[in-house]
């Protein structure tokens, strides 16, 4: 489905550029210190910027594959006809908690200011970058995670197997 493979595509790009943003800043800061003593102030704040990207776009991806431990576990263990009748109220479920997470995060309803709300006017010091950005991951991650569950609604919907077959993870 091209929703599920552009879902996918977004999240390994996203995890490969935190990975790698992550990772060699802070290589290069402890090869640093050991070596010149000195460090790199800016790599805390640029890990804590891409952790929850990272979190985010993995925690997508595994209910893409069907990977969650809390919906793997139970569903594998149901009959196929068991599991479709749990599976689309719980993917229902996940629509309208992103859906409300999205509503209250862009600043509707009573939470005026949403994700600017969320870490106010701080930003990091050293990066200069509001904090903000890295609150956007939640974001982020709700909304393809609605998007996720309405393609599962609707594969379950035209017929599609509840369990996964798939023992391999892969973007295409």
């Amino acid at each position: 489905m091209v929703v599920d493979t552009a879902v996918r595509a977004a999240c390994a790009a996203i995890l490969w550029v935190t990975f790698v943003t992550m990772f060699l800043p802070t290589l290069f800061n402890a090869v640093l210190r050991y070596t010149t003593n000195a460090s790199l102030v800016w790599s805390v704040e640029a890990v804590q910027l891409t952790f929850p990207w990272f979190i985010m776009a993995g925690a997508v991806l595994a209910a893409q594959h069907q990977r969650h431990i809390g919906v793997e576990v139970l569903v594998a263990l149901m009959p196929k006809r068991l599991a479709r009748f749990i599976t689309i109220p719980v993917q229902v479920l996940i629509v309208l908690a992103s859906l409300t997470l999205c509503y209250v995060y862009l600043g509707f309803g009573m939470f005026e200011g949403g994700m600017g709300f969320a870490a106010g006017d701080v930003a990091f010091t050293s990066l200069g970058i509001p904090q903000s950005y890295s609150y956007l991951a939640i974001l982020f991650g709700y909304f393809f995670l609605g998007l996720t569950a309405l393609a599962t609604i609707y594969r379950l919907a035209a017929g599609s197997d509840v369990h996964s077959d798939d023992e391999q993870i892969s973007i295409s």
